[in-house]
């Protein structure tokens, strides 16, 4: 939806969802209910050529056995429901929890609020927005400033950073950037540049910086192998200054690379690999949100295992009905991750998702079988 204002020059912008999934999750011999109702809504505002605003919010409303069975404990540090969900994403305190007991937890959070402004070669980017400099789509070695959790699929827009961004456009596919973003300490400041190039039909990018207390550096790169598309992404952090988040190593290579190809029929097949060299083949499984949640969630932390696999495959089975599956297998452990998900285009602009995620590992029971085991039924409506 676009409301024209006094003149074809100045423009408003508005457009949003209303989502409402409900969450079946066994967890050892336990049902878990949940339903969420998330609506989201985006503002933009176009006053010229040159200049332009955004502001996004999100409003989650929260019910079930999770906002009654997690209280939380503050004489040992425990956090409640409501403080998970509450965690603002990154400086500015720009979440509130409207209504937080044992029966619901209701949440405002404003996750983008940034302005935009372009002039010739060059454009400024100031505030709380998404600084995206992966390329892969299971694991992003380069996104150093808002990593996200691939299980959090429910959050498609991805978390924003309050930051500063300079870039200036040196050709088609060519940039040079900078970016820091704001931070009350050293443990959770990034500040970097970015170096895009178009080389032999490949985007290639170079990257250097300072991320929580390491020096580090990065490549990324996207082109095709044939017909298929081949993506990497590789980063070096080398400890500069002890924080929070590198006080278990002095360096930490990871990298990760992807081919991904799309048949004339619709199937789409995407495989990716993953290395931590800090990894290990005896981790926790590892794969909780609530690290995210809180801020505490790092580029370091996509996974906890030295190696890491990924396969999805996707079909557009009839022109309304959409199905697929990932898999994920962390090679030298026990460690299984399933997520079947099936989109059936009810009307146009409402669709319903039916998704799973199957969590597997031996290491705690002795015996191989799900740790965990969740069903999504979620309704979206775009506007």
């Amino acid at each position: 939806m676009v409301c024209a204002q006094d003149s074809e020059e100045s423009k408003v912008a508005f457009k949003g969802y209303l989502k409402n999934m409900s969450s079946f999750n066994y967890i050892g011999d336990s049902l878990w209910y949940e339903n969420l109702t998330h609506n989201r809504l985006n503002f933009a505002w176009y006053p010229n050529d040159n200049f332009s605003a955004y502001v996004e919010v999100r409003n989650r409303l929260y019910v079930g056995d999770f906002v009654k069975n997690l209280p939380g404990n503050d004489a040992l540090g425990i956090p409640s429901y409501g403080d998970i969900i509450n965690a603002n994403n990154d400086f500015f305190e720009w979440s509130a929890n409207l209504v937080d007991n044992d029966n619901m937890v209701l949440n405002v959070m404003v996750d983008r609020a940034f302005i935009d402004w372009v002039q010739g070669d060059w454009e400024v980017k100031v505030g709380r927005q998404r600084i995206n400099w992966g390329v892969n789509l299971a694991w992003n070695p380069n996104d150093w400033f808002n990593a996200y959790s691939f299980f959090d699929f429910d959050y498609e827009e991805r978390p924003g950073s309050d930051a500063v961004r300079v870039i200036y456009y040196t050709g088609v596919a060519s940039s040079v950037e900078v970016a820091a973003k704001a931070a009350k300490d050293i443990d959770h400041f990034v500040a970097a540049g970015l170096w895009k190039i178009n080389k032999w039909n490949y985007d290639i990018q170079f990257l250097g910086g300072i991320a929580q207390g390491d020096l580090a550096l990065g490549t990324g790169w996207a082109g095709n192998l044939g017909k298929a598309s081949f993506k990497g992404e590789l980063t070096y952090f080398n400890k500069a200054v002890d924080t929070e988040i590198n006080e278990d190593y002095n360096s930490m290579f990871l990298g990760a690379i992807s081919v991904d190809y799309s048949f004339p029929n619709s199937l789409y097949l995407n495989g990716s690999v993953m290395y931590n060299s800090n990894g290990s083949d005896e981790a926790n499984f590892g794969f909780s949100l609530i690290g995210q949640n809180l801020g505490s969630f790092t580029v370091r932390d996509l996974s906890p295992y030295t190696w890491s696999s990924f396969v999805q495959g996707t079909y557009q089975i009839t022109p309304l009905l959409y199905g697929g599956a990932a898999v994920m297998v962390f090679p030298g452990t026990n460690v299984l991750f399933v997520n079947p998900l099936i989109t059936f285009s009810i009307v146009q602009n409402l669709d319903l998702d039916v998704v799973g995620q199957l969590y597997f590992d031996n290491n705690q029971s002795g015996s191989y079988d799900a740790l965990s085991k969740s069903v999504f039924v979620r309704v979206k409506w775009s506007f």
